[in-house]
């Protein structure tokens, strides 16, 4: 029951509704701040929903790079992007010593891959034992590629020296990009070159090139050496000075391994062509280091080492080490002694002497 007084609203009665609060809930305020209230909640959500879904790209990337997988690049393959099925990974390499002597192989300093030319005679190999001081010379290192089916385009070769010894901290010269076909294909092997300012005082120096290039199926073959001296012999005997440097920062030991390996020449293709098991044996057996000693009638001596051949050095330490080479009477020709140091398993360097004897 309603009773109506003269300027008043209307009274509710027992059973009723306020009119006024009817006319409240359904004025334009309350709807407006009813809609704001519900945008509002949508933003949150959708801000919640964008964060989880990024928190989850993240992650998936995350375990991605942990197995080892590359991301898939964005696009589709028709924008220049080779997709994951077709990819072909490229080895390029070059005449590793750290590599080889890793395969249980023989080894030798005299790079067949790496050599230095004047511009005054092109074609004509220098031998790096008598580089002239402050005079430019034109460095020459070759990259050959380990897969047949992958090419690897602007590869990086970054061309350094050292200080002639085992061991040593390397100085960079300058780096030249080449493009590096399959194995086997016109083209091989690239030729990386560079220009090499010799420092201005007389010196021995041991050459380095490093192959740099992201997708490699093998890193571990792309760091090669260069690290020679040639010495006359004397009635009959060739002295050397070997400095052994430590470059790391705790003493070390190093222990010195000679052997008289080279290169063998390259024999022609055989008519068969035995399976990868075969030849595999074959060059184990060719470059077995036991293979290969000091040839008879050659002594090799150390003054300056500890123990026979063990060298004891503080961090940053380094000692001169003098070789003599003796060799047997009447002696014509060149032989080749290479002398290896090891820090426990690991190869840190060495150099190839070669003692030359006159007629």
């Amino acid at each position: 029951m309603h009773i109506l007084l003269p300027g008043s609203a209307t009274v509710a009665g027992a059973g009723g509704r306020d009119h006024g609060e009817s006319m409240l809930v359904g004025s334009p305020v309350i709807a407006c701040r009813r809609a704001a209230e519900r945008l509002l909640w949508w933003l949150i959500g959708g801000y919640l929903l964008v964060a989880l879904i990024a928190i989850l790209v993240a992650l998936l990337r995350f375990l991605r790079a942990c197995l080892g997988q590359r991301p898939r690049p964005p696009g589709p393959a028709t924008a220049g992007v080779i997709p994951q099925f077709a990819f072909r990974e490229a080895d390029p390499l070059i005449y590793s010593q750290v590599w080889l002597q890793k395969q249980g192989l023989a080894v030798t300093w005299q790079n067949p891959d790496i050599h230095l030319e004047l511009d005054s005679a092109p074609g004509l190999a220098v031998d790096t034992s008598a580089l002239s001081p402050d005079t430019v010379y034109r460095v020459f290192a070759r990259i050959w590629n380990g897969s047949t089916d992958g090419a690897a385009a602007d590869v990086e070769v970054r061309l350094s020296y050292l200080d002639f010894g085992i061991g040593g901290v390397s100085v960079p010269i300058d780096f030249d990009k080449v493009d590096v076909p399959v194995k086997g294909a016109a083209g091989s092997p690239a030729v990386a070159r560079v220009d090499w300012r010799t420092p201005p005082l007389p010196g021995h120096y041991c050459l380095q090139a490093l192959i740099v290039w992201p997708y490699d199926s093998n890193p571990d073959n792309n760091l090669g050496q260069h690290n020679v001296d040639v010495k006359p012999l004397n009635s009959p005997t060739a002295r050397f000075t070997v400095p052994v440097r430590n470059t790391v920062r705790r003493a070390a030991t190093i222990a010195l391994t000679v052997d008289g390996y080279e290169l063998p020449a390259r024999a022609v293709c055989p008519p068969e062509t035995p399976d990868a098991q075969e030849r595999a044996r074959r060059a184990r057996a060719e470059h077995d280091p036991q293979a290969h000693p000091v040839p008879g009638g050659w002594q090799v001596s150390f003054e300056g080492a500890d123990d026979g051949r063990q060298v004891r050095l503080r961090a940053g330490e380094t000692r001169d080490v003098h070789i003599t080479v003796t060799a047997p009477d009447g002696f014509v020709g060149r032989q080749a002694i290479n002398v290896n140091g090891f820090d426990g398993a690991h190869l840190i360097g060495g150099v190839t002497l070669i003692a030359e004897g006159a007629a």
